[in-house]
């Protein structure tokens, strides 16, 4: 069952706030999708001491890699925005934002490796 993008967010930021402490500010997630369709994810967050820290992936549920896959699929439909970075940020709030866009050297470099 595909889900849809609302559940997507949703299980991104519940994958994020499994690997936060009680006391954060905001979180960030920095996605690069490769010409390969292989999708990386780097991020952190920031604790109410405004000190970074950056994520261990290890911890992560690995359906993150399978959310995004997702998103692109649904964000890019019928070939319209097309995407190869995201940056998506959440608050404790609960809200968030997320900005997708077209990085023309990333897309050269990773299909130069292909």
């Amino acid at each position: 069952m595909t889900k849809s993008i609302d559940e997507l967010y949703l299980s991104i930021a519940d994958n994020i706030l499994g690997n936060v402490p009680d006391d954060w500010k905001e979180a960030t997630l920095n996605v690069e999708r490769d010409a390969e369709d292989a999708i990386g994810v780097k991020g952190g967050f920031v604790d109410n001491s405004n000190e970074f820290h950056t994520f261990k992936f290890r911890n992560f549920d690995r359906r993150i890699f399978s959310d995004f896959h997702e998103i692109h699929s649904i964000t890019t439909q019928n070939d319209k925005n097309n995407w190869n970075r995201a940056n998506y940020t959440l608050m404790p709030s609960g809200d968030f934002t997320i900005d997708f866009e077209w990085d023309q050297s990333l897309a050269d470099e990773t299909e130069a490796k292909s």
